[in-house]
């Protein structure tokens, strides 16, 4: 099992539904936002932070105040340095001896990590926001 894998199925799922449901009592995005949070993630995982933030400068434009608090959320959990974040967990799984090396060769070991990471994490983080919206939309 790799550690992708490993993490996907432990800390990346208990940090994905602990975020959303300590933040949210209820999901503020469509649908469509939360697929396309998921498609940007498997397919540009470096670029979620900005896709979060034009999607943050959005929701503020229009006043939507709990659709600012996900994506701030969000943007947050990309690449935080307090709290927990995809980049706060991979400096817990950095190799031994990393931070002796030089910046360039940090930032892509870092981008390496987060290109891997950032989709699982997100994979588990839209599914539990959309199982959110189904039992919304049951009750």
């Amino acid at each position: 099992m790799t550690i992708v894998n490993r993490l996907s199925d432990t800390v990346y799922r208990d940090q994905a539904r602990e975020q959303l449901d300590a933040l949210l009592a209820n999901i503020p995005v469509k649908r469509t936002q939360l697929y396309g949070l998921r498609q940007i993630a498997r397919q540009q995982p470096l670029q979620v932070k900005n896709f979060a933030e034009h999607q943050r400068k959005r929701a503020e434009r229009k006043n939507r105040q709990s659709e600012v608090q996900f994506w701030q959320l969000v943007e947050r959990l990309c690449d935080s340095r307090d709290g927990w974040s995809v980049r706060v967990e991979g400096t817990r799984h950095a190799p031994p001896g990393l931070r002796e090396e030089t910046k360039r060769r940090q930032r892509e070991w870092r981008d390496g990590w987060e290109k891997t990471h950032v989709p699982a994490f997100f994979e588990r983080f839209c599914t539990h926001a959309l199982y959110r919206l189904g039992v919304e939309e049951n009750e």
